[in-house]
This record gives C-alpha cells, structure tokens and sequence, in this order.
C-alpha cells in the first residue's frame, strides 16, 4: 500500500469492529472464495473490513485475492516488521492480512508472539469496521479458538455428505469449547438454491437435535464455473466476474449476515482470544481503546 492508504492512528475512543470467522470441517469447499467475497462485498458497500487469512499452516489468500504483500503474519510475529508493514490493499475500503505460513499450529506461538498477536488484532479491530476471519479447515487448536472467540462464525460446507459431517463435528467441538451463540451456516457448490437449501436444513436439524445450538442460513453458492476460473486467474470472483451467478449469491450471504442484530450478549474477540491463549488482555485493550499507533507505521483507513 501506498503511505496515503495508512494514515497513523489518532488518539480517542475506538470501537471494536464485529468480527466474522468463516470457518469449514474440511478443505476444499469454498471456504476461502466465500471469505474474500463476503469482505470484498462489505467493502463495496462502504463498510471499512480487513482480510484476515488466519490458516497459520497454509496460507493462500494472497494469491486468490491476486495481490502480494512484501511481508507476513509471521515476520510480524517475528518482530522483524510492524505490523503495518504486513498489510496489502485489495479493494477501496478493504485489506489483506497475509498468513503466516510455515507456523503450523497456534500452540507453537511463543508466549511473546500470543501477546503480539492479540495486541495486534485488537488495534486493527479499532479503525476498521468489519473484521473477517478465514480460519484454516479443519479442528486444529488455532482454529478452535479463533472460532471460539469472534462474535459469529459463518460454517461453510456443501451439499456433500462428507463436507456435512465433518462440518457438525467442527460445531460440536467448538460447542464443547463452549460456543453455542452466533452461528451461521451458507453452502457452497450447490446445484441450485433448493439443493443448498436442503444441505443447509440437514446441517441445522443435526445441530439442533444433538447440539441444541441454533443456526441461522445466511443462504447458498451455486456452483459455477465463475469461481474456478477467478481461483485460476488469481483475482477475486467479485472483482473478475462480478455479475456472475456464484457472486451474486456471495453478496446476498454478506447482506443477511449485516442484517442480523448484535448479539445481545456480544462477545469480545481479544479478551476472549488473550483468555484461551493465557495472556494478559490489559494491554491490548488499553492498545486498541487508547488509539495508540503500531510502532514505526500506521494503520490502514
């Protein structure tokens, strides 16, 4: 990004953005196509949202999204960059945290760079408004967490029945840990609206009958050729192909998530996430409320 795109943070009162981990019990249904898009949408819609592609072991938003950042998540947990340096301009009003790849699991973070990284987090999440979360696929213990601690979790699955599976055993390990409000669920890759329709209500009837968790159908994908040939061209579907159909329907998804009220109870993401990592969630509140910027840099507007 350009020095104008990161103006340095002010001082004053800052409010949290919501945040959005889009999660999957498996690889390869979509999950990431559905994360740039719902962001990229908000983004269209005025809403200032960050990209945070948080698979700690296979990070590849950056490509998807056609953009390269000289420097990662991992560097920045490293201490050898700030964190402003980590972030890359996608669309007007929207931005990539690239992934730290090769830090395979969140248990390998050192108690220094857990501190970072909720410190870190918790200033984005003061000057943007929209935070949204690609967590990595699967039950890993980063993974988990992030999910445990955002203020919705958006399940993306297909109409697959092994996608389903593993997507209620995401849930229910998540629910064990003690989430059981915010959940959403979309299907990707349907063959039309009735097929998502019905993969999605078989997820909620099993949650509902085993979990006694409630989830809201923030709608369906179709599948179309659209989005292979955006992952392809490197460039995000709605930017490549923005009246296709698969797009569209990303945009309704993003809308009906922006439509639901705050949860009565709204979580926070940084003292939930400092809690289950065991840090101390005082100084990145105080980071994040008293508007202080990251050292040597500023933060993206």
């Amino acid at each position: 990004m350009v020095a104008g795109d990161r103006p340095a943070v002010g001082a004053g009162p800052a409010r949290l953005a919501r945040t959005i981990a889009v999660a999957s019990g498996k690889g390869g249904v979509g999950k990431s196509t559905v994360a740039l898009g719902i962001a990229m949408a908000a983004a269209e819609r005025g809403v200032r949202t960050v990209l945070v592609d948080a698979d700690l072991g296979m990070a590849n938003l950056d490509i998807m999204a056609g953009v390269r950042s000289a420097h990662s998540a991992a560097d920045w947990l490293g201490g050898r960059v700030t964190l402003a340096e980590c972030f890359v301009a996608v669309a007007p009003r929207m931005w990539l945290l690239g992934g730290a790849s090769g830090l395979a699991r969140m248990a390998d973070l050192s108690p220094a760079q857990r501190q970072r990284l909720v410190e870190g987090l918790s200033r984005v999440a003061s000057h943007v408004d929209l935070m949204v979360l690609d967590l990595g696929a699967g039950i890993g213990a980063g993974t988990l967490e992030l999910a445990g601690a955002a203020d919705r979790v958006l399940m993306v699955t297909t109409p697959e029945p092994t996608a389903l599976t593993d997507a209620y055993g995401f849930m229910k390990a998540c629910v064990r840990g003690g989430r059981r409000a915010g959940w959403n669920v979309a299907c990707s890759m349907a063959t039309d609206a009735a097929d998502g329709a019905r993969a999605v209500e078989r997820l909620r009837r099993a949650v509902a009958r085993h979990l006694e968790v409630d989830m809201h159908d923030a709608g369906s994908v179709p599948d179309d050729s659209s989005v292979r040939r955006a992952v392809r061209a490197g460039r995000p579907l709605l930017a490549a192909e923005p009246a296709s159909p698969a797009a569209r329907a990303i945009r309704r998804i993003e809308g009906s998530l922006a439509g639901l009220p705050e949860p009565s109870a709204r979580p926070d993401l940084f003292s939930a996430l400092a809690a289950r990592l065991g840090v101390r969630v005082a100084g990145a509140m105080a980071a994040a409320m008293g508007g202080a910027a990251i050292t040597g840099a500023s933060m993206p507007r």
